[in-house]
């Protein structure tokens, strides 16, 4: 279930155990190129492992909104931005290392404001930049 799997990598990233979530990540950007990166509703095997790939759940719904809607969660759990607009904060703590490699994205709003943010290949933070009234931590 890539919904429940981009659940637990946000909740891991989170707690600090980033290393575990950066796994799950691998695990599903590998299954996702087993299917074209469109993943199903549910799946099953290891496209890492000595099973010979994944295969799809056989009820399994082939095109489904779970496993698209979950790309923007992992993709803030990779960028690690939490914004607490009451408290007038931005963290932007990302995942190290990076399970994509280098990252920069933009189109992103927070208070109303646009927000970029550019990642090295490590996961280093290059530049976080908004106008919004949020202080950065």
């Amino acid at each position: 279930w890539t919904h429940d799997t981009a659940i637990a990598i946000a909740g891991l990233t989170r707690s600090g155990h980033t290393d575990v979530a950066v796994s799950l990540v691998e695990g599903l950007l590998a299954a996702g190129s087993e299917f074209g990166y469109r993943l199903p509703e549910l799946h099953s095997g290891d496209a890492r492992g000595s099973v010979p790939g994944v295969v799809p759940y056989p009820a399994a719904c082939p095109v489904q909104t779970w496993p698209a809607a979950s790309s923007a969660l992992i993709l803030s759990s990779i960028l690690g931005v939490q914004a607490d607009v009451p408290a007038g904060t931005l963290q932007v703590r990302p995942m190290s290392p990076s399970p994509v490699g280098a990252v920069s994205v933009t189109g992103l709003r927070v208070a109303g404001h646009d927000l970029e943010i550019d990642l090295d290949a490590t996961g280093a933070v290059r530049a976080v930049r908004t106008k919004a009234p949020l202080r950065i931590v």
